[in-house]
């Protein structure tokens, strides 16, 4: 059996939109669609998103070409606060092996005519992977889908 290692990360983004716009973006499946999504070289097999307490989020598929793998994203909303903000667990399978449990919330705060939005996640690292290999590159994929995000409200 693998230790468990244990990580955080906060990333705020502020966007010129008002929070009820971003919270959308978060919560509204077409919007989603469009920037929480694999990287290149990443194809989609199962998308589905129910917003609302006890509602859930999956995100599956799989990188081919020289890197062959199927990932899985299971998430499982708790709170939910319209337009203020998200709290959810979820779960990353690679291959079918279970890599990670991780606590996210996700704060929409008014900034002038815009957005704060603060991610902050809470992860366990269950396969071995070190919290500070884990870290970085979780920190690292969760920054680019916000850049992504972003691109919404040019």
């Amino acid at each position: 059996m693998q230790p468990i290692f244990h990580g955080s990360f906060v990333i705020e983004r502020r966007y010129p939109v008002p929070p009820d716009r971003v919270f959308a973006a978060w919560t509204d499946p077409a919007l989603k669609a469009r920037w929480f999504d694999g990287p290149p070289g990443w194809q989609l097999h199962h998308r589905e998103l129910d917003a609302r307490e006890g509602g859930i989020e999956i995100l599956h598929g799989r990188f081919t070409g020289a890197k062959e793998m199927e990932t899985r994203f299971t998430a499982r909303f708790h709170h939910i606060v319209p337009a203020a903000r998200l709290v959810y667990i979820y779960d990353m399978h690679l291959d079918g092996a279970h890599h990670s449990a991780s606590l996210a919330s996700v704060e929409f705060l008014p900034d002038g005519a815009g957005t704060l939005q603060r991610f902050h996640e809470q992860v366990a690292f269950l396969d071995g992977t070190t919290a500070d290999r884990g870290v970085p590159s979780r920190e690292h994929g969760t920054a680019a889908h916000l850049d992504q995000l972003a691109k919404l409200f040019l």
